[in-house]
């Protein structure tokens, strides 16, 4: 009965791990990909120094 319990709760440790590395990609590379011009106050900051 126990190691079924292990196995049950490693499954979803890596369940998990998974849904984070998975939403983690997508705040990184998904918003932006729409988009063909990138704008926001990093941008605008960015513009300043490199002016």
């Amino acid at each position: 009965m126990e190691t079924w319990r292990q196995k049950a709760g490693i499954a979803a440790l890596f369940a998990c791990l998974l849904l984070t590395a998975a939403a983690l990609c997508y705040c990184l590379f998904g918003f932006s990909a729409g988009s063909g011009e990138m704008e926001g106050t990093f941008v605008e900051a960015a513009e300043v120094m490199r002016a």
